[in-house]
């Protein structure tokens, strides 16, 4: 019966995509998958194709489906199986690299104009890089890690904003009292950007041969965060998961915490009557150098066997790479939760929109997305030892070393194991 359906899907799929020389007007059609997302995100998505294609000056139209993301993996391996993916789709950056080097999406150097490469970031262009080219161009930018405080509390003790440890640990000890801790720090999945900052390096050795992470930056990120939980100015058990703990500041439990930049709009959603009251900053450091923190986000590619490569360019490039209102309104419509990896795409937002108010957006874009690092692509099992480490040491008494050196030996038995250094893409 599965291999039934199998079949059927393939069939459809062969069906649906199959390419129309000319669509409506003359024009010719492009295929583009888009993921679902939130209604507002699809609402914008389909008001742009629709201004797309109603322009006549494009010389095509773009015909776009949304892909729910728990159906996505299953659809794209049948597509590919029938040899009929869309022109253009959406990828995420983690898995950006792996596209490239499997063969399943073409470089975008040649197809997109020089000028709309010029204007991103340079750190965003690194993300969007294998092997020398560029192969997606950005959507949008969703830093992992952002400093949530309490602006009224800070003040009243006359403390500064910290931005070194020792300022954070000394921040965090006054602001605790007998109602409420002075900051929260989970070590989940975000301590990505704090390893990478504190060492320079990711705790896996850049051929993926050996363990990377018994030097002295690891040593001394382990040793800041010892301190904070011995000292108890953090709470041992977590007062909320990672994604959510932005909250924790606008209802009174901690007057610092951690979260990506998605807890604006919770902020903004749940307690706004507190947003007058909480600031955001860049994580702090051991020396005060700019925190370097992952970031999550989209990105459009050409399929490696897209029918119509060139009108996929010309719709990416429209809407995301040319007219800087044009990709703003997104950013808008996003109220500024979501963040843009274009030098004047962010000029205008912060002199032409609600932006140029918004103190959180133009902090973030100013002082976090300049100095961002894309996610690490290697395996889960690498961070889980990381979490481990850094657990040992704040609820088993292990010393950092100790639990560094523990970690190296798991690390190094996972990449024994499964070859791993083999399985690193060129």
């Amino acid at each position: 019966m599965k291999r039934i359906l199998a079949v059927i899907l393939v069939a459809v799929l062969a069906i649906t995509l199959m390419p129309a020389a000319f669509a409506a007007e003359g024009k010719t059609e492009v295929v583009l998958w888009n993921q679902i997302f939130e209604d507002w995100n699809r609402a914008w998505s389909e008001k742009m194709v629709e201004e797309f294609n109603s322009d006549p000056n494009q010389k095509y139209t773009i015909k776009q489906e949304f892909v729910d993301g728990a159906a996505w993996d299953e659809k794209v391996a049948a597509a590919r199986a029938a040899n009929v993916m869309p022109d253009m789709f959406l990828v995420n950056y983690s898995n950006l690299k792996w596209n490239a080097v499997d063969n399943y999406i073409q470089p975008l150097d040649d197809l997109i104009p020089q000028a709309a490469w010029d204007d991103l970031h340079d750190n965003v262009k690194e993300m969007i890089t294998v092997n020398g080219k560029k192969f997606a161009y950005p959507m949008m930018l969703e830093p992992a890690v952002v400093m949530y405080y309490r602006k009224d509390l800070l003040a009243e003790k006359n403390l500064e904003v910290p931005k070194t440890w020792e300022e954070f640990i000394n921040v965090a000890k006054e602001l605790t009292t007998n109602d409420m801790y002075g900051a929260t720090m989970n070590y989940e999945w975000s301590m990505w950007g704090w390893e990478y900052t504190a060492a320079g390096h990711w705790p896996i050795a850049d051929d993926w041969a050996s363990a990377n992470n018994q030097d002295q930056g690891y040593i001394d990120l382990l040793t800041f965060i010892g301190d904070l939980y011995a000292n108890e100015y953090v709470p041992l058990q977590p007062l909320e998961g990672y994604n959510g703990s932005a909250r924790l500041v606008a209802d009174d439990s901690v007057a610092i915490t951690f979260s990506g930049s998605w807890g604006i709009a919770a902020i903004m959603n749940d307690f706004p009557e507190m947003a007058e009251k909480i600031g955001v900053a860049a994580a702090p450091t051991k020396d005060g150098s700019p925190f370097k923190s992952t970031v999550g986000g989209w990105t459009y590619v050409i399929d490696a066997k897209a029918r119509q490569p060139e009108g996929a360019a010309a719709f990416i490039h429209w809407l995301l790479g040319d007219e800087p209102a044009r990709t703003a309104s997104f950013f808008e419509a996003a109220n500024f939760s979501k963040y843009s990896a274009r030098k004047s795409v962010d000029e205008y937002l912060a002199t032409e929109t609600a932006a140029k108010d918004d103190q959180w957006m133009q902090t973030i874009s100013q002082d976090i997305i300049p100095h961002a690092i894309a996610e690490p692509i290697y395996a889960w099992d690498i961070s889980a030892q990381m979490l481990t480490a850094i657990g040992e040491v704040v609820t088993a008494g292990l010393t950092p070393e100790e639990a560094l050196a523990n970690a190296a030996e798991q690390i190094n038995q996972f990449i024994q194991n499964n070859n791993y250094a083999e399985k690193k893409p060129d």
